[in-house]
């Protein structure tokens, strides 16, 4: 689905919302647009506190619900509890070589070529690699030893701890639990007040949050687009 109309959608449908202790701003609340060039989002402020926040750029999509609040400079968003993508050591080989192989078991719906890892040696140095096919194969040279290993999915800009090679250790077998995958922590998440916008810097990308006005349309109507 084309971002412009994953984005009416989403915009068009009634956004639930809960009980929260703390009424904000009347003039706040509202459906704000912060669509551009290759990037679909758009966010939702209530009257009761609540929020709800929808980004697509690319191939990654990503949303958020919890509570927001006014403050100096904008507005801070703060998530609801969020279990987080994590990965995990599941199987350690020791045997004689010149390589250490990593492999890492995901999900059928996610490409194992988005994932990377790389190895930490002795002498400080990193050496990182994407995964091809079904593993990442390092050539570990003579006095380099590898000392950690670290994973990442950097499309959504998640990362691993550095994780211990054992001495001797020539393949270590991870997996890849995705949990909330693409549902965003904000933990006290400022978005500045500038001008008639509010601004988030995410992925690199400065967004604009404009409100939307009364008779305001977002590339046609969200009644008629629903009707196909």
């Amino acid at each position: 689905m084309r971002l412009c109309s994953r984005l009416v959608v989403m915009l068009g449908l009634a956004w639930p919302g809960s009980a929260f202790a703390q009424v904000q701003p009347a003039d706040l609340v509202g459906t704000y647009n912060g669509s551009q060039m290759e990037v679909g989002t758009g966010l939702r402020l209530e009257a009761d506190g609540r929020f709800e926040y929808f980004l697509s750029y690319g191939a990654m999509d990503e949303a958020a619900r919890g509570t927001w609040e006014a403050t100096d400079s904008g507005i801070a968003l703060t998530s609801d509890p969020v279990n987080a993508p994590r990965f995990e050591l599941v199987g350690i080989d020791a045997a004689a070589g010149g390589a250490l192989d990593i492999t890492l078991e995901v999900a059928e719906d996610i490409p194992l070529q988005l994932f990377e890892a790389g190895v930490r040696l002795t002498d400080g140095s990193g050496m990182p690699a994407m995964f091809d096919k079904d593993r990442v194969s390092f050539k570990i040279k003579r006095g380099g030893q590898p000392v950690e290993v670290m994973l990442a999915f950097p499309l959504y800009q998640i990362a691993s701890d550095p994780v211990p090679v054992p001495a001797g250790t020539r393949a270590m077998h991870f997996r890849f639990v995705p949990n909330d995958l693409g549902t965003v922590a904000f933990d006290h998440q400022i978005l500045r007040r500038d001008g008639d916008s509010f601004v988030l810097e995410r992925f690199d990308r400065t967004l604009r949050f404009r409100k939307e006005q009364p008779g305001d349309e977002v590339e046609g109507d969200p009644q008629e687009t629903e009707a196909k």
